[in-house]
């Protein structure tokens, strides 16, 4: 008989979240204003718990496949990572589609592109301001 996987039960305060892990029980870490929470996530360990930003996506209508989704980023932080614990924000992001195409509904691919372009500067921008880079 298996058990299915618990969901965590944050429970947040003032900059922080409390969340429990596999190998360390409850846990108090510190919770970016931009994460968009932990209320979906599965118990883990202290090393997966990951702070996610709002997805900022790039779509395109087309008239043969109809909407597609080019790409998907968001901010995101592990900062307990066991194999390399990040020491701020990076962007993680995903760039996908692979479709043979007309005319127009490559133009509208091509402005789906250039839109995620745009996008991915912006959060590229927010990124660098939270990891006290200069632009």
């Amino acid at each position: 008989m298996s058990t299915a996987p618990r969901r965590q039960d944050p429970r947040y305060r003032d900059g922080v979240v409390i969340l429990l892990t596999l190998d360390r029980g409850e846990v108090v870490v510190p919770e970016p204003a931009w994460c968009r929470g932990h209320d979906d996530d599965l118990v883990g360990h202290l090393a997966d718990v990951t702070h996610n930003g709002p997805a900022v996506r790039a779509d395109a209508v087309t008239a043969q496949y109809g909407p597609l989704q080019v790409m998907e980023a968001r901010i995101s932080w592990a900062p307990h990572g066991q194999v390399q614990p990040e020491p701020a924000p990076l962007l993680a992001i995903r760039v996908d589609v692979e479709v043979t195409v007309a005319v127009e509904d490559g133009r509208h691919l091509a402005q789906a592109l250039r839109a995620a372009a745009v996008r991915i500067d912006r959060t590229l921008d927010e990124v660098a301001r939270l990891r006290g880079d200069r632009p």
